[in-house]
């Protein structure tokens, strides 16, 4: 019995090792760049330097031609290919995409998953043609959600998304947009499309497409993103179209019906605007629209190619399961499954602001901060470890409000943060938002801060963040700009729950305002 026992250990000890050695060849191919604005990481094996080259050009052409400023980033963007189903499905919801944008006080990710199974949305991620036309789609997210003053309708965002991807530069040096994609042949062979309402008025989230007229969640969903390039066709072809969209968004109350603010804007209504965009896509295919000149030519970006280790690319898998998960059975299993396949401790930065997210997502504000400790050992001024570190402080005093003491460490860590990201709003929410308790009154600081919210209207912007600087803004009786917010916040309700705090706050507002006059 013992010979058989130590037999059988051994067998097991040499598939241990077995399996071991062909995961980590099976990662060996990865690879890893840098470019002046991005940085990849891949399972898979893909050419780096010349995605990243793309991506450059692209990201100037589609800013240049939003009218927005080519700043100067100090973070690059992360791009992930990931060659894991689990480690992707416990990432996007419910692996229903190809790729996804994510952003978080730890950074921002884009994240390509890919599958082997024929048909699957991720069996041809790789394709370096597909690739070239995911990751661009993503870029656009990054671009309007980091650079875009105002936040957009999500049929805008996502029509945007497909309308910039098929960027291309002709000889004349123009730069074209909008060109048709096989994904919209749908369109163009008189199926049903989603009621134009169900598109427009979904503002903050997708329409439900399991219940959609039109067939199958898939085929809805395509047809969706199908109608949003459209629109977003429709809308780039109006004269100061963006503008009209802004509009659209501030004529929309909550007594007034989407299709007459929309009306207002451009003119038509729902039933006319489906005809056109059909005559549109019908006649032309879509078309293409034909950018600027291009403005003098960027010098090129250096790109900067590795091989990673099969440890780093595990390590990256659990950074991002870690920042981006939800909190499911599935999340946690799939950090369990990759920590086991570190062999040592892994200590970056990149990790730990993934550790102390996850620590302040699950309120365990200890956990949070011995992270962020490590951090600003290692680097004292890291500003997203300081960030992290003010939401934990917010995140504390919101759970005990009658600890003074919880209040003072809250307003200096939302202090400290602004020191080193002097124009992140969600910063000088957090400095107004703690600074009333703190002193019965507004500080300078915070004087600064709600001045500098107000100014940029933030609630463009972050319309349910905004909130938070309602206290403050009745304090200082700024009832109208607290009414701007409320509206706003109305306009991208996502859950009942959204509804009910509005309205409550309404309310607050409402009666202070009547008492004061």
């Amino acid at each position: 019995m013992t010979l058989l026992y130590h037999f059988m250990t051994r067998i097991f000890f040499f598939i241990t090792l077995v399996w071991a050695a062909l995961t980590q060849s099976a990662l060996a191919q990865g690879v890893a760049a840098q470019s002046d604005n991005f940085s990849l990481i891949s399972d898979a094996p893909v050419d780096a330097a010349d995605i990243l080259s793309d991506l450059e050009t692209f990201q100037r052409a589609v800013i240049e031609d939003l009218g927005l400023t080519q700043t100067v980033v100090t973070e690059p963007l992360r791009l992930n290919i990931i060659d894991d189903p689990k480690t992707f499905a416990a990432i996007t919801p419910g692996g229903v995409t190809a790729a996804i944008y994510l952003q978080s006080a730890a950074g921002h990710d884009i994240i390509v998953g890919h599958r082997t199974e024929p048909g699957h949305l991720l069996s041809n991620a790789l394709d370096p043609n597909g690739l070239r036309l995911v990751l661009r789609h993503e870029v656009v997210h990054h671009i309007l959600e980091t650079r875009y003053a105002r936040k957009l309708p999500v049929w805008l965002g996502e029509g945007l998304a497909e309308y910039y991807a098929t960027y291309a530069r002709g000889a004349d040096g123009r730069a074209t947009f909008g060109r048709a994609l096989p994904e919209q042949d749908p369109l163009t062979d008189n199926q049903t499309w989603l009621p134009m309402r169900t598109v427009i008025e979904n503002m903050a989230k997708y329409p439900d497409f399991r219940f959609a007229s039109s067939g199958p969640p898939s085929r809805a969903q395509r047809i969706y993103y199908g109608q949003s390039w459209a629109l977003a066709h429709f809308v780039m072809d109006q004269p100061e179209g963006l503008a009209r969209v802004h509009r659209f968004v501030d004529g929309w109350a909550p007594n007034i019906d989407s299709e007459d603010s929309f009306e207002q804007a451009f003119g038509l209504r729902y039933d006319p605007l489906e005809t056109r965009v059909r005559e549109d896509i019908i006649r032309e295919g879509g078309g293409v629209r034909l950018g600027p000149l291009a403005s003098a030519a960027a010098p090129a970006s250096a790109i900067i190619t590795t091989t990673p280790s099969p440890q780093a690319l595990i390590a990256n898998r659990l950074r991002l399961v870690l920042t981006h998960g939800p909190d499911t059975d599935l999340t946690y299993e799939q950090m369990i499954a990759l920590r086991a396949r570190l062999t040592a401790p892994v200590e970056t930065n990149a990790l730990d602001l993934a550790r102390a997210l996850r620590a302040w997502r699950v309120t365990d504000w200890d956990g949070s901060d011995a992270a962020i400790d490590r951090i600003l050992a290692r680097t004292p001024d890291h500003a997203r470890a300081l960030k992290i570190r003010a939401k934990t402080a917010y995140g504390r005093v919101s759970e005990r409000q009658s600890e003074q003491s919880l209040w003072d460490a809250a307003e200096a860590a939302a202090i400290q943060g602004l020191a080193a990201r002097p124009d992140d709003a969600e910063l000088h929410l957090f400095r107004v938002a703690v600074s009333l308790p703190v002193t019965q009154n507004i500080s300078p600081g915070a004087q600064i801060s709600l001045d500098w919210l107000q100014a940029r209207n933030t609630h463009l912007r972050l319309p349910h963040a905004a909130m938070m600087m309602i206290p403050a803004l009745i304090y200082e009786n700024r009832f109208e700009h607290a009414d701007r917010v409320l509206d706003s916040a109305a306009r991208w309700k996502e859950t009942a729950g959204d509804k009910w705090v509005i309205e409550r706050l309404r309310g607050n507002v409402a009666a202070e305002r009547a008492e004061r006059e």
